[in-house]
């Protein structure tokens, strides 16, 4: 909130067909100076975040399904009338601090969602 923000946006690609669109955002006063800054692709094991000294401790979720946008439609090369789930994941640290907002674009022709939710 009222900070600026680093987006990283990419099209994800399956056998060569475009299979969802993943943006995301993170707060620049926490990015800066780390491989999130740089204009190539970047991943780390067990994540790029983590591997700054940023870990995610709790996810919030959010998905809504809805059509697509025309930019959208085209990017994923979608057939007439193929709604869309927009999957909107927040991810924090121990804190409460938003480290990372990531939307994702998933076309309805292709997915499945399925969630495993575990009883402690």
């Amino acid at each position: 909130e009222n900070g600026l923000a680093v987006a990283r946006k990419r099209v994800r690609f399956i056998d060569n067909r475009p299979y969802a669109l993943a943006d995301s955002y993170f707060p620049q006063e926490l990015v800066s100076g780390t491989p999130l800054m740089e204009p190539r692709d970047v991943s780390a094991p067990g994540g790029i975040l983590a591997s700054v000294g940023l870990v995610q401790a709790k996810y919030v979720d959010e998905i809504s399904v809805r059509m697509p946008t025309r930019p959208e439609a085209e990017l994923l090369a979608l057939p007439a009338a193929t709604p869309i789930a927009e999957h909107t994941r927040t991810g924090y640290d121990a804190d409460g601090r938003p480290l990372r907002c990531m939307v994702t674009i998933l076309p309805g022709d292709r997915h499945k969602i399925l969630y495993e939710v575990t009883t402690d």
